[in-house]
């Protein structure tokens, strides 16, 4: 009878410590957005030769809603506490197109989501290597940009580099890192695109 009685008691404080286990709140992870902050460019007052950023192109481990981190030179984890709130290659085309149109005057610089069909004067197409923080402690952006005047098969491209310390462990601190390394890149890139020109004389 004891026997059965401390097998109930034990069995009552089992299911009394998983009711409250289950009863703990559990945290959701954070979903954060690549925001621009920068200057924004004027409106100009005078027609200016058309520039459209084609979509980034961003590796696929990194173009998904999980933040990674690489650990070693052939493997990247997942960080479990935040989500981005939008697909990367979608917020880094936004953020590049921005920040190019506030450091380049001479053009009206527009992303492919916002362009209205008409014909663009040049394009702009990036391509990313890569932008994970490495185990240093150091977020390393790589990747290459090809600018095609629009109806001409001379290009030109070039590369960039860019990095940048992550000041923290956490996700918010990645994604910081991230907004300085593209800072840098960007305003590389806008010294050395070309003086842009219509393809077409613009109407009077």
């Amino acid at each position: 009878m004891t026997h059965l009685f401390r097998t109930a008691s034990l069995l009552m404080l089992s299911l009394a410590l998983a009711a409250c286990a289950s009863s703990t709140p559990r945290k959701e992870p954070k979903r954060l957005l690549l925001n621009y902050e920068g200057p924004v460019a004027a409106t100009p007052s005078t027609p200016r030769p058309r520039l459209v950023v084609r979509a980034v192109s961003v590796p696929d481990y990194l173009d998904r809603r999980e933040l990674v981190r690489r650990v070693s030179a052939a493997e990247v984890v997942r960080d479990h506490s935040a989500f981005w709130a939008e697909r990367p290659s979608k917020a880094i085309t936004r953020w590049v197109t921005l920040a190019l149109a506030a450091q380049r005057s001479d053009a009206s610089i527009e992303s492919f989501s916002t362009a209205d069909g008409r014909a663009p004067d040049a394009l702009l197409a990036i391509t990313l290597d890569g932008f994970e923080p490495g185990a240093d402690g150091i977020l390393r952006l790589r990747g290459d940009w090809m600018y095609a005047p629009y109806g001409c098969k001379a290009t030109q491209s070039g590369r960039f580099d860019a990095d940048a310390p992550v000041a923290g462990d956490d996700a918010e601190a990645s994604v910081a890192a991230l907004q300085r390394a593209l800072d840098s890149a960007v305003k590389e890139l806008a010294r050395q695109l070309p003086q842009l020109a219509f393809s077409v004389p613009p109407p009077r």
